[in-house]
């Protein structure tokens, strides 16, 4: 067995592979190591909480007094009015609202009733919420010279871990669609590139794909829409606000993963990096779990992700009996968005011809 010339074969193909191999020995392992650094800590220690006064008699030093205690476990956000306050439990800005009585701090003898709002639809939050109203009120207990009482109460209707997981696997299944088979699909025209631009365009191609395949998620949300009442899940799956924060958010992805592709000339290594911008989206983009639970840092990276958005109000319009237009301005966004991804993919698309000329 002659062994030196296979490893000077093997060398040759790396070299002309460099880029493949720099993705899946570099960027690939970058994305899995900077992952970990969204989970700090098991106990959140500045998960986002609205502190607002039960009515005009609660004053700033009321307000003070209770943000202080909290500030321990908490990064507290203060509120106007208590259906703000909501609206932001609601659209996951916060994870709980405390709602302050009037008096707390001139008042040194009787009881203080305060009310700890948590959203029902947020399955992992569940249980934590019942550790943190004991820690709010050990806090409270511990800050203030009178009996101190909290109650739980929750906003939105309560839901199963498997309905919770419904609006998640979906969307899984709408990103895997658009950063694997578009790009594969995109790459299968490769050779008949020069005949579609003599024909037509590439403009006309790439707007036909998108509506096809845009068109093809129906498919995965009827399937999802019969198992979920199969099983009896109380889950919109064909919520209005549903189909649209789905759909956009696949035309965003979509458009992304094509303009990679032209970019890269339809290598192997554009669908690399479109496979990495999957996990990535994963890792970073708080879709699996609520982004308040964990490190300041992994928020505030998710926060700055569309899809991020898109997944929320996904989750919003399946599980939770809430009015669309507290989320007005997300839709917008994601919309203005999709624009921006577009004109993005046109400009790759004008790069590739140039260089094809």
């Amino acid at each position: 067995m002659r062994l030196r010339p296979l490893l000077v074969k093997e060398l040759v193909w790396s070299k002309r592979n460099v880029v493949a191999l720099v993705v899946l020995l570099v960027a690939v392992p970058a994305v899995f190591a900077g992952a970990s650094v969204g989970f700090q800590t098991v106990i959140p220690t500045d998960m986002p909480i609205g502190v607002v006064g039960t009515d005009g008699d609660v004053t700033d030093d009321d307000l003070t007094i209770v943000e202080g205690a909290v500030t321990f476990f908490s990064d507290p956000v203060r509120y106007d009015s208590k259906s703000t306050a909501i609206d932001d439990l609601r659209r996951e800005r916060v994870y709980a609202v405390v709602e302050v009585p009037p008096n707390v701090g001139t008042r040194s003898d009787g009881r203080l009733d305060f009310t700890l709002y948590v959203d029902g639809s947020l399955v992992p939050f569940r249980e934590t919420s019942k550790v943190i109203t004991n820690n709010v009120n050990a806090r409270l207990s511990s800050a203030l010279p009178m009996d101190v009482r909290i109650s739980r109460t929750v906003v939105e209707p309560t839901h199963t871990l498997p309905e919770y997981l419904i609006p998640l696997l979906l969307f899984g299944v709408v990103a895997l669609f658009a950063f694997t088979f578009v790009p594969y699909n995109l790459a299968g025209e490769r050779t008949a590139l020069d005949r579609i631009r003599t024909e037509s365009s590439l403009e006309a191609l790439v707007i036909a794909k998108l509506t096809f395949f845009t068109a093809l998620m129906a498919v995965p949300l009827i399937v999802f829409r019969l198992a979920t009442g199969h099983f009896g899940y109380d889950v919109a799956v064909l919520a209005p606000g549903a189909i649209a924060a789905l759909l956009l958010s696949f035309l965003f992805m979509a458009a992304v993963a094509m303009a990679i592709m032209f970019l890269t000339r339809f290598s192997t290594s554009g669908r690399f990096v479109n496979v990495i911008l999957l996990f990535g989206l994963f890792a970073f983009g708080g879709l699996i779990y609520p982004v308040g639970f964990f490190s300041s840092i992994r928020r505030a990276i998710a926060r700055l992700i569309p899809l991020h958005y898109g997944m929320i109000l996904t989750r919003s319009a399946m599980l939770k009996d809430v009015p669309l237009d507290i989320f007005s301005e997300w839709f917008a966004g994601l919309f203005g968005v999709v624009v921006l991804a577009g004109i993005g993919l046109e400009l790759t698309i004008v790069a590739y011809r140039r260089r094809s000329t």
